[in-house]
């Protein structure tokens, strides 16, 4: 997508909310919504076929190029000269991400199509890894948030929004824990035990409108009750109703004095918009 337009849209909504955003590609479902009989599904799929957006921020018209060339310490997530890091899915359901000052580090979304079902090498250096066979339903791509209350950097919680302005009802997404998460949960590492039965882990979807109002919250856990999710799951984010924004915290049972010991990552894939 063209800068300008892209930093336009930033910037009318960008007065009280500090900026940090996501989005993925598109296909029309034809399940309508019971409340919302006239009401079409546009898919954010991070698919390649799928990209319908102009040039994305390294000059190319797919998803895959925005996968990083390391999980840890690549050029595109970690290189200061680039102080950006964005994506929008342009033509289909219109969302969009955008971050800056060190783009993941200090909280994001980054599209991703690393796999890692071995979790005896799962850690930081791999925490753009999922422990499943790839995106949902049998995808390649799809995206992984990092990024909590007490961890992020000047532009706050990470979140996707609507790059035209237009508030929308998102439906759902599918989510699942990371490979270096749930090595984290199931074994503990440096910072963080095993999770024991009574413990809890837990995504935290905040939505806001076009006057910066929170519309509601959703929650998912990704363990609770000694069940852990190791596989793609839908989470309902049609509680949260009509959206500009979607901000994305995570919580657990396991903290310190530092505050959350679990890794503060999520994967998610197949964002779905209702389209009236």
């Amino acid at each position: 997508m063209k800068k300008n337009v892209w930093m336009c849209a930033i910037a009318a909504f960008s007065c009280g909310l500090a900026m940090s955003f996501t989005s993925c590609e598109s296909e029309d479902n034809p399940v309508k919504p019971a409340d919302e009989p006239q009401a079409k599904m546009r898919v954010l799929t991070f698919e390649d076929e799928d990209y319908k957006a102009g040039d994305n921020i390294v000059g190319q018209k797919n998803w895959t190029s925005l996968v990083d060339d390391a999980q840890y310490d690549g050029t595109l997530l970690y290189n200061s000269d680039a102080e950006e890091y964005y994506w929008n899915d342009e033509n289909n359901t219109f969302l969009a991400f955008h971050t800056q000052f060190y783009p993941f580090w200090s909280g994001g979304q980054a599209v991703s199509n690393y796999v890692e079902q071995d979790l005896s090498k799962a850690n930081y250096t791999t925490q753009l890894a999922v422990p499943t066979e790839g995106g949902h339903d049998g995808s390649k791509n799809f995206c992984i948030h990092f990024g909590y209350s007490g961890y992020t950097g000047p532009t706050g919680l990470p979140g996707i929004y609507f790059m035209d302005g237009v508030e929308r009802v998102i439906d759902h997404m599918y989510v699942t824990n990371t490979s270096y998460v749930l090595n984290s949960l199931k074994n503990g590492d440096g910072f963080s035990q095993p999770l024991p039965a009574d413990g809890w882990f837990k995504i935290i979807a905040t939505g806001y409108n076009t006057d910066e109002e929170v519309t509601g919250t959703a929650e998912f856990y990704l363990a609770k009750d000694g069940k852990i999710v190791d596989d793609w799951t839908l989470f309902d984010l049609s509680v949260l109703g009509k959206v500009l924004m979607v901000r994305f915290d995570v919580d657990g049972s396991d903290k310190g004095q530092w505050g959350l010991n679990t890794p503060g990552y999520f994967a998610y894939d197949d964002v779905a918009v209702r389209f009236e």
